[in-house]
């Protein structure tokens, strides 16, 4: 497959597996972890400049590190992580290692055709590209059986007066998402990664809400082309139970297939709770991700998981175990100033952490202590039997920091 934009894949070397580290693995166990390559390999820029983190490694090193410790799936960009250049590559590196792959994201914002969106742009053809390339990332995640594709709409959205229409902007997006859908027949689902803005001061989908009415648009829209197609094939004359039956076996596969990533940092863009995003989704069955991350609010910095909102983390967290959730954990960094391989450690002890927290909440009468305080809404009350809780310690599956200096020697890159 050739991508339709100008875009080279990252060279990516051949790398036998080494050694596991059994502890780390052993704190990898029993959640489906997952890392996005772009966190952790060279360059990784922003605004400032294209090489800002010198402690970034090589693709197949971050590979090679991701499996040391346990991980088990990687998720990328296309075409320029992930493409037709180094996709042999890719391949025979996670087989060797038995790993998978969560997502490959289309890159539909990061090329200067995309300067003014892409689903959302107010021209055509730029529209169309970018429905072409979350096709061609599509088929792929079909091929390598994951189960969505993230989506962030990167600089889709609109800023000013009289320039931008939204409500037209939202269903251009709409349309986006079937057509991307029905190319794999729902195979594939899509995870929506809502954020306030970024590029433009106001994004196409800011908020969960948003996320989950797209979601419910974009499903009913499929159902009703479904209804369409099976009424001009089977004709008028068809019997109700047979029609009804019909337009229920082709729905079937796009069912649920639309769902939402949570990522922390854009929820705290907008001054809201992740927690609630979290209710909420779980409510309607749409958490397919979580990118755990934080932030002050002001600018997407990507920090360490809970590193600020330390009980709203712990909420979020508790809702997931309360809920049985068996959904991805993806923590998403920009480590600007530290080591991106301790930083991505230190976000699956936090995770683990916050999880033990949880669970230490619902022991013994904990699940009706908590529905108490929710029904009294006592603050002090609550407060002071987390602080005790918090105080009082917990057991966790941690992997320790030194395992990233011990491979970093054992690799040559100390």
């Amino acid at each position: 497959m050739t991508p339709i934009v100008e875009a080279e894949s990252i060279p990516v070397q051949p790398l036998l597996p080494g050694p596991i580290y059994e502890e780390a693995w052993r704190a990898t166990e029993g959640k489906r972890f997952s890392a996005g390559i772009w966190y952790f390999i060279s360059p990784m820029g922003d605004r400032f400049g294209r090489q800002m983190n010198p402690e970034s490694v090589r693709p197949e090193v971050a590979v090679e590190f991701l499996y040391r410790i346990g991980v088990k799936a990687v998720s990328f960009h296309y075409p320029r992580e992930f493409g037709p250049d180094n996709e042999e590559a890719w391949r025979a590196l996670l087989t060797e290692r038995k790993m998978g792959i969560t997502s490959i994201a289309a890159d539909v914002f990061s090329d200067k055709v995309f300067r003014f969106g892409g689903p959302a742009s107010h021209m055509e053809e730029i529209r169309e590209l970018s429905t072409r390339l979350k096709i061609e990332a599509q088929l792929l995640c079909a091929k390598y059986g994951c189960a969505f594709q993230t989506d962030w709409a990167g600089r889709d959205g609109f800023e000013g007066y009289l320039l931008y229409e939204p409500e037209v902007q939202w269903e251009w997006t709409r349309q986006h998402y079937v057509r991307i859908l029905r190319s794999v027949e729902g195979r594939v689902g899509i995870a929506i990664e809502f954020k306030p803005y970024d590029a433009p001061e106001h994004a196409v989908i800011k908020t969960v809400e948003d996320a989950l009415a797209m979601c419910e648009e974009v499903e009913s829209a499929i159902r009703d082309q479904i209804v369409t197609e099976v009424r001009q094939e089977l004709g008028p004359e068809t019997p109700t139970q047979r029609f009804a039956e019909e337009v229920a076996r082709r729905w079937q596969p796009y069912e649920n297939r639309m769902g939402v990533n949570i990522e922390d940092a854009h929820v705290y863009l907008a001054g809201r709770k992740v927690s609630e995003a979290v209710r909420k989704c779980l409510r309607r069955g749409r958490l397919f991700l979580r990118h755990e991350n934080d932030s002050e609010g002001r600018i997407d910095n990507d920090l360490l998981f809970g590193s600020v909102h330390f009980w709203d983390a712990l909420e979020s967290s508790l809702l997931l175990r309360e809920a049985s959730w068996n959904g991805v954990h993806e923590p998403d960094l920009f480590p600007q100033r530290d080591d991106p391989l301790k930083a991505y450690v230190a976000c699956v002890n936090a995770i683990n952490f916050f999880d033990a927290l949880a669970v230490k909440l619902l022991e013994g009468e904990g699940p009706e202590r908590l529905q108490s305080l929710r029904r009294s809404k006592r603050a002090s009350e609550l407060h002071d039997l987390l602080t005790r809780v918090v105080a009082g310690g917990v057991d966790y599956p941690r992997i320790d920091l030194t395992v990233v200096d011990r491979f970093r020697r054992e690799m040559g890159i100390a």
